[in-house]
């Protein structure tokens, strides 16, 4: 089950530097610092999981279904938002395009995020090593205040009032719940099933 692992993660890490440099468009408006530290905590995160799924063994059944699991999940999330989207600016940008709300957009407002946020969490929970839970809360918290960023140039663009009623129906990374069952944005309507 550990190269069922290793192959969803190596799919993701590939996938990921794919994006970086094929599908996601670098502006001038990020900063330099931010994207080199958060390429180097991203490195990290990598580089830990790969030396524990080499050099550990040993894990319980469950858990490894669990990572098998929230690998799949983030990988099929991610493909699934890149098929959505056209091509975007990376975090940071100060250019608006239009506001995608089909596909996994209907669920979350930032699946290229959530997707990342699954895999991350993924290796923690596998390997429960401090410094994965270390990198995985900067990541998170990265994520959050460039979702916040992003969504700030929107809110000043043309498309501010239509992004307000988004913001009202879809979750940042997680969808809005409702007696215990996710809410999915309707793309037509603006509301929720």
């Amino acid at each position: 089950m550990m190269i069922i692992l290793l192959v969803l993660f190596v799919a993701i890490v590939l996938s990921l530097i794919w994006a970086r440099f094929f599908f996601f468009k670098m502006t001038s408006g990020t900063p330099r610092l931010s994207a080199l530290l958060y390429d180097a905590i991203v490195a990290t995160q990598i580089i830990t999981t790969l030396v524990f799924m080499f050099t550990q063994s040993g894990k319980s059944l469950p858990l490894l279904v669990a990572g098998i699991f929230l690998y799949s999940a983030s990988l099929l999330f991610f493909w699934w938002a890149i098929f959505t989207a056209k091509k975007l600016d990376f975090a940071f940008s100060n250019q608006v395009g239009n506001i995608v709300t089909t596909g996994p957009f209907r669920i979350v407002r930032h699946p290229f995020y959530t997707s990342y946020i699954l895999s991350w969490f993924s290796s923690a929970l596998l390997f429960n090593s401090l410094i994965l839970w270390i990198t995985l809360l900067y990541l998170i918290a990265f994520y959050f205040l460039s979702a916040r960023k992003e969504e700030g140039v929107i809110l000043k663009s043309v498309y501010s009032d239509e992004y307000k009623k988004y913001i009202q129906n879809v979750g940042m990374f997680l969808p809005r719940m409702k007696n215990g069952s996710a809410q999915i944005q309707d793309p037509d309507t603006g509301k929720r099933d």
